[in-house]
């Protein structure tokens, strides 16, 4: 028994040891339709530049679609109208790309354009990425590259002031085009490499995001000779483009397809194995479809072979069901079919394509079929046998049942397996109430309800049998027929949501307790004497009129203004109108009042 297990368990090692997992997915034809809305918009171009009609191109090329002769027209005469031999080496490389694959007549570059990017290449100060598009347009033009050797020196002198990931990018590119000139490159390829950030252990990126990560897959995997990721890491990469399919700017879109294609064509191409369609088959029609490619959907290279279901597992009891079963090919290179003709429920398939495995999850449906069902009252104390009805799908009770607050409604159901929910459903019109059937351990289910306490009120019910399981494909409601329950409660009146409200009473705080009226007057005549000491002196004593001038008038009458609006403002004004008031009366007085004192300092003067 030991040398068995001890046998088994190195079986299981091996297995795993010479296989590889691969990712869940692919870009569908729907991620490509949303891809193309994008790239699309990039080829509608109203600007001077070469950028967007690039990149509009060059995703529908390499996605192996055909452009709108329209657009093809309009770019064309849009990049010749635009086009300058000295333009940067960048858009150089974008227009005369984009020229080529549009298949525009006629000439685009000139001896001007040759002699400018000749001159980029030799230029000690250029940058990695101005290095790299001008060696690529001088490909493009089937002009060879001038001096190897010096460009790559410039490229190294480059590195060693700018190392950043995008500046080793454009570096990775550039030697893949210089021959054995770029060998040099290959002592860079590892510190790129390392840079790579993993998220979750299931995901490859570098900082930067969509853009960098796809200039570096694609830098790493043009370089000749080169094996510079591991299967494992490109499948992480590839995982993490794929997270980015919703991607909604052209270069974006661009940068995606083009680091998908590089993975598809290289020798760690990520395989994609997962389910066609709902993870589901029925007892009918078993014939799981599984979809097996490249992250584009396509073919891969190499076929998978062989393609095995190694193990199926019942994920409720973890019993093995299936072992070492072959995958026949289906309708298209890309389409295999499992067999599943397995008992309905939920199953765990370890599947290997060639050296690479998975593991899905799958569900069986299967009809479930009632035998009988038997309904029917009951006494609450048990004193005689339960009367039951028994009926047959989908027929109802010929007549209500009649019950009263001293019976049970008694149900007894009969199905062909076990399931998760069996329901008895007594409604009477918005109102329901759930009862839930449990299985016995001969698996025969059994509702006993109590209708004295569960029932609030007597009425007339409705019952129903509600029937379902995440593995069953024949979910059932079935009206059994009518109960009139007389619990000696009358039903509540319902309460009407329309008319009056009741009238809302509020009690108001009293007023506070006022001052006696003595008090009060006796304030108010000491708030009055300093008057009437005033008009008594005045009495007395006189009023001098004699230095009153025409220029006491304003400033008499503007300070009487004040005075009275102040009164104003205690009997009815609020504070902002009366400072409305108070800013023109206020200035005018002060004018007035200055004037007046200037006359009188002038009189006392000598």
């Amino acid at each position: 028994m030991f040398s068995r297990f001890v046998f088994l368990l190195a079986l299981v090692t091996v297995y795993f040891s010479t296989t590889h997992a691969s990712i869940g997915g692919y870009i569908c034809p729907s991620d490509k339709k949303k891809l193309f809305a994008v790239l699309v918009k990039a080829l509608i171009n109203e600007e001077g530049d070469f950028s967007t009609p690039y990149y509009g191109v060059k995703g529908f090329k390499l996605l192996n679609e055909q452009l709108p002769t329209v657009l093809v027209k309009d770019n064309c005469a849009h990049i010749k109208q635009f086009y300058k031999p000295d333009s940067s080496p960048e858009e150089n490389f974008q227009a005369l790309t984009a020229w080529n694959l549009l298949g525009c007549t006629g000439k685009l570059q000139t001896d001007a354009t040759v002699t400018h990017l000749r001159t980029i290449l030799e230029n000690t100060k250029a940058s990695t990425a101005e290095i790299r598009y001008a060696a690529e347009a001088l490909k493009l033009l089937n002009i060879a590259i001038p001096n190897g050797q010096k460009v790559a020196q410039i490229i190294q002198s480059r590195l060693k002031e700018d190392d950043s990931l995008q500046s080793l990018g454009h570096a990775l590119h550039a030697a893949a085009l210089l021959g054995t000139a770029g060998n040099f490159i290959l002592d860079r390829i590892e510190e790129v490499v390392v840079q790579a950030d993993e998220v979750d252990g299931k995901l490859l990126q570098w900082e930067g995001g969509l853009t960098t990560t796809s200039l570096l897959i694609t830098g790493l995997l043009r370089i000749p000779g080169a094996r510079p990721l591991t299967a494992e890491q490109a499948e992480k990469l590839a995982a993490y483009l794929l997270t980015r399919r919703t991607v909604q700017t052209s270069k974006g879109a661009l940068a995606l397809i083009e680091a998908a294609t590089s993975l598809a064509v290289s020798d760690v191409t990520p395989v994609s194995i997962s389910i066609i369609g709902p993870a589901q088959v029925t007892v009918d029609k078993p014939d799981l479809k599984v979809h097996i490619s490249d992250i584009l959907g396509r073919p891969l290279k190499t076929p998978p072979s062989p393609v095995v279901a190694q193990s199926a597992t019942r994920i409720t009891d973890d019993v093995v069901v299936l072992s070492k079963q072959p995958l026949s090919p289906g309708a298209n290179p890309v389409e295999f079919v499992l067999p599943l003709r397995l008992e309905p429920g939920q199953y765990r398939i370890a599947l290997s394509a060639g050296t690479h495995s998975t593991t899905l999850t799958v569900r069986v449906l299967g009809p479930v079929t009632i035998e009988w069902v038997q309904i029917g009252l009951s006494d609450a104390d048990g004193s005689a046998a339960p009367r039951l009805t028994k009926l047959q799908h989908p027929s109802k009770l010929p007549a209500a049942l009649h019950a009263d607050s001293s019976q049970h409604l008694t149900l007894k159901l009969s199905i062909s397996r076990v399931i998760h929910q069996a329901f008895l459903r007594l409604y009477s019109g918005k109102k329901e109430i759930i009862f839930v059937a449990e299985p016995d351990s001969s698996k025969l289910y059994k509702i006993d309800v109590n209708l004295a306490s569960e029932l609030a009120h007597s009425g007339t019910f409705e019952m129903e049998l509600i029937l379902g399981d995440s593995v069953m494909s024949n979910p059932l409601r079935w009206t059994l027929g009518t109960l009139e329950a007389n619990l000696n409660i009358a039903e509540p009146q319902k309460k009407s949501v329309r008319g009056p409200k009741p009238e809302i009473k509020h009690l108001f705080r009293p007023a506070e307790k006022r001052p006696p009226e003595a008090v009060s007057l006796l304030f108010t005549g000491l708030t009055a004497a300093p008057l009437v000491l005033l008009l008594i002196l005045w009495l007395k004593i006189g009023i001098n009129f004699g230095n009153f001038t025409t220029l006491s008038i304003p400033f008499h009458l503007g300070f009487g203004g004040i005075l009275y609006l102040f009164a104003l403002f205690w009997w009815k004004l609020d504070m902002f109108t009366t400072c409305a008031w108070l800013i023109p009366i206020g200035g005018f007085t002060f004018l007035a009042g200055q004037k007046l004192l200037s006359q009188i300092a002038k009189q006392k003067k000598p």
